[in-house]
C-alpha cells in the first residue's frame, strides 16, 4: 500500500520541486564579470607651473566645453556639424539597424501564430490498381481555414543569452556613434582654431610684406642718392620677396583648411566664417578627474566593455545546443468539401503537442562552436583592458602637452618681448648712424619669426587643451541633447 505523505511533508517536495525547476531554468553559460583592470588612484603628478591655472570642477568633462571658449561661431559650427556630417548620420543608422536585430532577437522568445485559408481542388485517376468505390466522384472541392500557433520554452536560456548579446550589440553600437561624436566635436574645435592662428598669420606676413616694402622704396631712394651701398637694398628685396612668397602659402593651407573643416560639416568645399581671432578666445581650465572616471565617461571603453558582454553571452547561446530545444506547438482550423459546411463543428481540426528536439551526435561540431566563443570571449577581453590602458595613456599623454604649452607660453612672450626691444635698439643705432640697415632688416625677421612662433605656441594651448578634453571623454553626454543628431533607442519589451 502506497504511503501518502502528510500536508507538511507534500508542501516541503513541492517547494523542493520548484526551486529545482527554477535552478534548472537558469541560463547557460557563465554571467558576465568585468575583468580586473589595474586602474591608478590619480594622474601622475605634475610640477607646479606658476603660469598655468587650476583644475575646474569634474562636470566640465561632461558637458559642451567648447562654449567657454567664447566665440559663438564655435557653436554654430558644431551644432551644424553634429546636424550635417555624414559620417555620424551613417553610424545613427547602424544604430537603427542594431536596433532593428534586437527586435528580432526579442521575438524568438514570444510565441508565434499565423493563420492560413486554402481552396484547393483535388483529381484522383480512376485508372488505378485499386479502383474508386464505385458512385465516387474523382474530383472534389477541399476548404480549409485555421491558425497555427508555436511557442520555444527558453528552458535552458539560449533566447535569454541572444537577447542579452543583441542588446550588447545595439550599446555598443550607440557607444560607438557617440565616439564618432566626441571626435567630430574635437577635429572641428581643433580645426576652427588652427583656421584662426592661420589667420593671424596670415595678418602678420601681410604686416611684414607692407613693412619690408616701405623699406625696399627708402633703402631705393638712398641707393639712388648715394647714401648707401647695393648690399643693404638687395637684402631688403629678398626679404619682400620671401614674405610674398609666404603670403601664398599661407593662403594655400586657410583654403585647404577650410575645405577639410567644410567637410566636417557635412558640406561642399566653401569658406569658413570666422568669430573672433585667436587672441580674444578663452582658454578654459582643464577638468579634474579620476583614472577611474574613464571607464563611464569614454565611449571606446564602454563599447569595448558592451562588445565582451556580447561575446560572453554567446557562450550560453552556443553551448544551450548541448541540450534539447522544446516547443509547444497548437492548430485549430476547419476542413469541409462543401463550404456551406466549413464552419459547422463536425468540420473542426485540432491538435497540440510538445516537441522535443535535441543533437545526438555532431561530430564535434558543437564543441568546436563553444572553443570558438571561448576564444572571442577572451579576445574582447583582452581588447577591453588594452582599451583601457589606451585611455589612460592618451590622458597622460594630453596632460604632459598641456603643461608643456603653458610653459612654452610664458617662454614665447618673454622671448618676444626681447625681441621686440632688440629691434627698437637697432633702429636706434642705425638712426644714430652706429649700424647699418642690414642689422634692422635681422632684427625686424627676427621679431616676426618670434610673432608667429607666439601665435602657434597660443593655438598649440587650445589644441592641447581640446586634446586633454577629448581624452577624458569630454563632451559624451552632449550625444544625447539636442544638439547631437537623434539616434534610436532600443526598444525592449
Amino acid at each position: 500500500m502506497m504511503r501518502r505523505l502528510p500536508p507538511a511533508g507534500r508542501r516541503s517536495a513541492l517547494c523542493l520541486a520548484v526551486c529545482g525547476l527554477l535552478s534548472a531554468c537558469a541560463p547557460i553559460g557563465p554571467d558576465y564579470q568585468r575583468p580586473a583592470v589595474p586602474v591608478p588612484a590619480q594622474w601622475q603628478p605634475a610640477p607646479v607651473v606658476a603660469e598655468q591655472p587650476s583644475p575646474g570642477p569634474a562636470v566640465l568633462v561632461d558637458s559642451a566645453w567648447w562654449s567657454a571658449f567664447g566665440d559663438p561661431q564655435l557653436d554654430v559650427l558644431i551644432r551644424i556639424a553634429l546636424e550635417e556630417n555624414k559620417d555620424l548620420r551613417i553610424a545613427a543608422l547602424r544604430v537603427e539597424q542594431y536596433n532593428a536585430q534586437l527586435q528580432v532577437a526579442y521575438a524568438a522568445g514570444q510565441p508565434q501564430a499565423s493563420a492560413y485559408a486554402q481552396r484547393s481542388r483535388d483529381a484522383v485517376s480512376q485508372n488505378r490498381f485499386i479502383p474508386l468505390v464505385n458512385g465516387a466522384y474523382p474530383v472534389g472541392n477541399v476548404y480549409e481555414m485555421g491558425g497555427n500557433v508555436s511557442w520555444e520554452i527558453d528552458f535552458w536560456g539560449r533566447v535569454r543569452r541572444a537577447n542579452e548579446s543583441a542588446l550588447a550589440d545595439l550599446v555598443a553600437t550607440e557607444e560607438d556613434r557617440r565616439a564618432l561624436v566626441l571626435t567630430l566635436v574635437s577635429n572641428v574645435a581643433s580645426s576652427y582654431v588652427s583656421l584662426l592662428g592661420l589667420d593671424r598669420e596670415l595678418q602678420l606676413n601681410r604686416l611684414a610684406a607692407a613693412g619690408r616694402h616701405e623699406s625696399v622704396q627708402l633703402l631705393g631712394k638712398k641707393l639712388e642718392g648715394g647714401g648707401i651701398g647695393e648690399q643693404p637694398y638687395l637684402k631688403a628685396k629678398a626679404e619682400y620677396e620671401e614674405a610674398l612668397a609666404e603670403l601664398t602659402v599661407k593662403e594655400a593651407e586657410i583654403t585647404v583648411l577650410e575645405h577639410a573643416l567644410s567637410s566636417l560639416l557635412g558640406r561642399n568645399p566653401g569658406p569658413i566664417a570666422r568669430g573672433k581671432p585667436l587672441v580674444a578666445l578663452t582658454l578654459p581650465p582643464i577638468p579634474e578627474g579620476l583614472p577611474a572616471d574613464l571607464l563611464v565617461q569614454r565611449p571606446d571603453v564602454r563599447k569595448a566593455e558592451q562588445e565582451l558582454v556580447s561575446a560572453n553571452a554567446r557562450i550560453g547561446v552556443v553551448k544551450s545546443q548541448y541540450f534539447p530545444t522544446i516547443s509547444l506547438t497548437a492548430q485549430y482550423g476547419f476542413a469541409s468539401a462543401e463550404l456551406n459546411k466549413l464552419l459547422q463543428s463536425s468540420s473542426n481540426v485540432s491538435s497540440f503537442g510538445v516537441n522535443l528536439l535535441g543533437p545526438v551526435f555532431t561530430g564535434g561540431r558543437v564543441a568546436g562552436q563553444v572553443r570558438e566563443a571561448e576564444a572571442i570571449q577572451q579576445q574582447k577581453a583582452m581588447a577591453f583592458v588594452l582599451s583601457v590602458q589606451t585611455a589612460l595613456r592618451e590622458v597622460e599623454d594630453a596632460l604632459v602637452q598641456h603643461r608643456q604649452t603653458w610653459q612654452r607660453s610664458a617662454i614665447r612672450t618673454r622671448q618676444l618681448e626681447a625681441l621686440r626691444a632688440h629691434g627698437a635698439s637697432a633702429l636706434k643705432r642705425y638712426e644714430g648712424g652706429r649700424s647699418s640697415y642690414l642689422e634692422v632688416l635681422d632684427a625686424d625677421r627676427s621679431t616676426y619669426v618670434g610673432e608667429i612662433q607666439q601665435n602657434q605656441t597660443r593655438r598649440d594651448q587650445y589644441i592641447a587643451l581640446i586634446s586633454v578634453y577629448k581624452a577624458m571623454g569630454g563632451g559624451w553626454g552632449i550625444a544625447d541633447s539636442p544638439l547631437a543628431a537623434p539616434s534610436a533607442k532600443a526598444q525592449t519589451p
